[in-house]
């Protein structure tokens, strides 16, 4: 069908829109249809394999500071010891990480550190990235950076 014969008899002679009546029948009961066209890929989702802890602590950069490097290892070996990676919030982040013996302000530390080296970024619960600070730290989630992601998975570079 081409665009002109959908058109016909909605646009008036003068290019201008007709006000159409578009409510139903009074007897009629209210319906909704539609039709959706996708194009689907068949394509598998290419899964990556995260490496071994000795490789990942072994790719953190030396020019680090120490705390956001103990950062890492603490998270590298939760990614190892799960299979997997998740995010979450720092507020549960550095409680498990107290659990596991590394002190909270060190943990803190260490987070904001690796945000200025661009490796995380912290997310508020309306979505915006921001800053860490004392009012805002117990609603922010840790939001994992392509630069760290290539550290944790086989076949990135380090």
């Amino acid at each position: 069908m081409k665009l002109q014969d959908a058109l016909e008899g909605v646009i008036e002679p003068g290019g201008e829109f007709k006000n159409l009546d578009t409510k139903p029948p009074e007897d009629s009961k209210a319906r909704s249809s539609f039709a959706i066209e996708a194009e689907i890929e068949n394509k598998p989702q290419e899964l990556k394999k995260i490496r071994s802890f000795f490789a990942m602590t072994n790719s953190v950069p030396t020019t680090l500071k120490p705390e956001a490097q103990i950062v890492l290892q603490a998270l590298f070996s939760c990614f190892d010891r799960q299979g997997s990676v998740q995010e979450g919030k720092i507020e549960d982040l550095v409680w498990g990480f107290e659990q596991a013996g590394v002190p909270g302000p060190a943990t803190v530390i260490g987070l904001k550190f690796l945000n200025e080296a661009g490796y995380v970024k912290f997310q508020a619960p309306d979505n915006q990235y921001t800053e860490m600070t004392k009012d805002n730290i117990r609603h922010l989630w840790i939001r994992y950076q392509p630069k760290l992601m290539e550290l944790v998975y086989e076949g990135s570079t380090p």
